[in-house]
This record gives structure tokens, sequence and C-alpha cells, in this order.
């Protein structure tokens, strides 16, 4: 199980055939970064599709650095920041809602850029409270796609 796992929604017109060209760049760059079978259903909108194979990723500034390029793709739909595989949980924040939270010491964080944070959770406890201790007008939007 990897520290982090990023599933990935695609959009059908936009996605490459082989989902490999889209994510080996990082399996090749990163030894933190590795495929691993996405055990997440499909999902039923149309035009959306999830790639058979997501990316269990060990390190943190690999899964931001991964995370960022991703989220820019124009192939992208969507991205779930954790799910079955995770045993941390991300969730994108702005700067200015961190010091909404209740407890910062249950936390780690890694800046994205100068407006958002990823809060790292490390039980799905955590990442609850993390999310409503920042509420709706803390919370980036994106990066919470639902599997």
């Amino acid at each position: 199980m990897a520290e982090f796992t990023l599933y990935v929604q695609l959009l059908e017109d936009e996605s490459p055939d082989d989902v490999e060209d889209l994510f080996g760049p990082f399996v090749d760059e990163y030894d933190s970064v590795a495929y691993e079978a996405s055990t997440v259903d499909s999902d039923d909108r149309p035009g959306v599709v999830v790639p058979e194979k997501a990316l269990a990723i060990d390190d943190i500034d690999a899964f931001a650095e991964v995370f960022q390029a991703l989220h820019g793709d124009p192939a992208v739909h969507d991205l779930s920041l954790w799910g079955p595989g995770s045993s941390r949980f991300p969730v994108r924040a702005y700067h200015h809602a961190l010091r909404s939270l209740s407890d910062p010491d249950r936390y780690q964080f890694h800046a994205l850029d100068n407006r958002e944070t990823l809060v790292i959770c490390d039980t799905p406890t955590d990442l609850q409270q993390a999310r409503e201790d920042l509420g709706p007008a803390g919370l980036a939007a994106g990066g919470n796609a639902k599997f």
C-alpha cells in the first residue's frame, strides 16, 4: 500500500489511447511513483472514463509535483487525492484558511503554490476534521473526485 494514491478521471475525447502515455513519464522520473491497479468503479457520466491504473506514490514532494502536472493536463477531468489504496489523505486548502484548523499539529503541510497547500491527514477522521475546520470557502476546488 502506498502512502498516497492518485486516481484520475479522464475526458474520453482528450485522453490518450493508453494511460501509460500520461502516467509513464512520472513512473520513469520518480523512484517513489509506481502503477497500481485502480480498484474503483467506472464513472457513469458520458465522456468521462476511469483508467484501469492509478499511481501509487510514496513521497510527498513527488505527489505534489505529479498532482500539479496532472491538474493542468487537458485530458484530466478530475483527480482524487486518495482512494482505496491510500494510507494518507491530502486535501487542498487555501493558505489563508489554514489558521482555521483547530489542531494544526495533527497535520503535515506542503505548499503547492502561492495560494494553495496540501493538508496531509493520517486518518479519515483527521481528514473529516480538517474539511470541517477549513469549511467550503477554505477548500480549493478540484482534487476531490468521488469514487
